[in-house]
């Protein structure tokens, strides 16, 4: 009897475990996901260090951001560590923020510094043509797929 005991409480325990471990996550979305990475040149010259890479979910209110490193390269930042909802993504890019660091603290924090606008601002003194600054005009778009993903951007002047 208490053999049986043991085996039920066993396979209740393993029932919860699992119950709980499909749960959604701190965003609320428990599909697949996937980590974006890549390097951004702007006429085949990487973009200034500092820059942001904004990657706004066309559907769910998803973002994520990443800094621009000396290389162009970039890798986002979400705030669930496991990445990304997987799904299509508009993108925008913002100049070096006074002070920035090299990598990223907080990507809801990041995101916040961003123009989210239908139209970028006329802005001067931008190391890229202004439509890049905005996702409406920008023209750059990516569906994240589970797993890693790769963005090689080539901004044109």
């Amino acid at each position: 009897m208490s053999r049986l005991l043991v085996l039920q409480a066993g396979l209740l325990l393993a029932v919860v475990a699992t119950v709980v471990g499909c749960g959604e996550a701190a965003d609320g979305f428990s599909g697949q996901r996937g980590k974006v990475s890549g390097k951004v040149t702007l006429a085949g010259e990487p973009l200034p260090a500092g820059c942001q890479v904004l990657f706004m979910a066309t559907k769910g209110g998803f973002t994520a951001s990443g800094p621009v490193g000396p290389d162009g390269a970039f890798a986002l930042a979400y705030r669930v560590a496991q990445g990304l909802p997987v799904g299509d993504y508009v993108v925008q890019i913002a100049p070096p923020a006074a002070g920035a660091r090299a990598t990223p603290v907080d990507p809801v924090a990041m995101a916040e510094n961003f123009e989210l606008s239908a139209k970028p601002k006329a802005a001067s003194g931008l190391p890229f043509p202004d439509r890049y600054a905005s996702t409406a005009t920008s023209g750059l778009a990516f569906t994240v797929q589970p797993g890693a993903n790769t963005f090689e951007l080539s901004l044109k002047k």
